[in-house]
């Protein structure tokens, strides 16, 4: 049988849409994208991509989520919906494929009910998590999770790109009672390194920092970088990557300090690394767990599941979780010297990283879809 994927993906960040990428490069036939801004770009490279129309929460300059300003506008994303459901039905009719998978997007799920269409939704944060954590914030989380809950369960499966129980990075985001029997837990969508990757680190303590996210949300966090790199020690080295697919041959190199505007070599990156310094997503701490790479993560301020995913890596002893807008050059450098001269953060991330390892990801998912379009 000859198959035909149409991924509709969440275009804000790069976490989405290199798992979406990833899981096309392991299934068999045609495939097709929908999505907006770096994500769009970057899926237009490899597969037929459209436009569409983007919802975002709002972002402030100095790289917050604004919370007052996205609840101010709450019914722009309600109208938004109802223009993006219209583009995805239509598509769908258009290309006429074996399943829609919806990486974090709503509409898709609609509009392949009205089609008559299989659908499959890839998703790690089934809720939204509210950065405040008082009582009334709490019901109103619990209360619009159970919401979105039902529409989740529009999909026909759902899955989460994230390790079973009890060692789920995505526990908080994913706790709701609508879901919890159907979502299936199917290991991170990364590959193992294929190759022996040989590095010659030479006594070099390496540390590699994929920084991720909106435009304004960088700024601070690679400032910070730069202002900790002059007070390294000479054997520690650390490479930045700004994750700016427009910006592929942008270098930059001074001293113990190497910025990259798009890694080429992120697995060798990742592979010859002693510690990370990451965001909250989940691909990229995914990524770190698999490679048993102890890491520093830097959510993106009053993003409600960036920050527990943070605390969840540093509940299980598998990193830092600090603050971008807190934390000085000084308070970094000594957290990179705890990860990297002490052994209690690498043998914490070996049962995770044995489990993630273990888990055939690849060939799971792929059976799970095409048993869906069989059915």
């Amino acid at each position: 049988m000859k198959y035909k994927w149409y991924f509709s993906v969440y275009g804000t960040g790069l976490g989405h849409i290199s798992r979406s990428l990833w899981l096309a490069k392991h299934l068999e036939g045609e495939k097709f994208f929908s999505s907006w801004g770096e994500a769009l770009k970057i899926s237009s490279s490899y597969y037929r991509a459209f436009y569409a129309t983007p919802i975002d929460v709002v972002w402030t300059e100095e790289g917050r989520m604004s919370f007052k300003k996205t609840l101010r506008g709450f019914y722009r994303p309600f109208s938004t919906l109802a223009i993006q459901i219209r583009e995805e039905r239509n598509r769908i009719k258009e290309l006429n494929p074996s399943a829609v998978i919806s990486d974090s997007r709503i509409s898709p799920l609609i509009a392949s009910r009205l089609t008559g269409k299989k659908s499959a939704l890839i998703i790690n944060q089934a809720k939204i998590l509210f950065p405040l954590r008082n009582s009334v914030y709490l019901f109103l989380e619990r209360l619009f999770g159970e919401i979105l809950g039902v529409i989740w369960d529009l999909a026909d499966i759902i899955i989460s790109p994230d390790l079973p129980p009890p060692y789920s990075i995505s526990k908080f985001s994913m706790e709701l009672k609508t879901l919890e029997k159907k979502v299936i837990y199917a290991g991170f969508f990364a590959d193992l390194p294929y190759k022996e990757i040989e590095c010659q680190n030479r006594g070099i303590y390496r540390v590699y920092a994929p920084i991720s996210g909106p435009a304004p949300t960088k700024k601070l966090v690679v400032d910070l970088l730069i202002k900790t790199s002059k007070m390294l020690p000479d054997n520690y080295k650390v490479t930045v990557s700004l994750g700016d697919y427009s910006k592929k041959d942008y270098r930059y190199e001074d001293g113990r300090l190497k910025i990259i505007g798009w890694d080429e070599n992120r697995e060798e990156n990742i592979a010859c690394s002693d510690a990370l310094i990451v965001r909250g997503g989940l691909t990229t701490i995914g990524e770190g767990i698999i490679y048993g790479k102890p890491m520093i993560v830097f959510p993106i301020a009053l993003h409600g599941e960036q920050e527990q995913n943070a605390l969840r890596v540093q509940e299980l002893g598998l990193g830092l979780y600090m603050d971008q807008y807190k934390t000085k050059p000084k308070e970094l450098l000594e957290g990179l010297q705890l990860l990297l001269e002490e052994d209690k953060f690498r043998k914490n991330i070996e049962t995770p990283s044995k489990i993630a390892r273990s888990i055939n990801t690849q060939q799971k998912v792929k059976s799970i879809l095409e048993g869906l379009v069989h059915e």
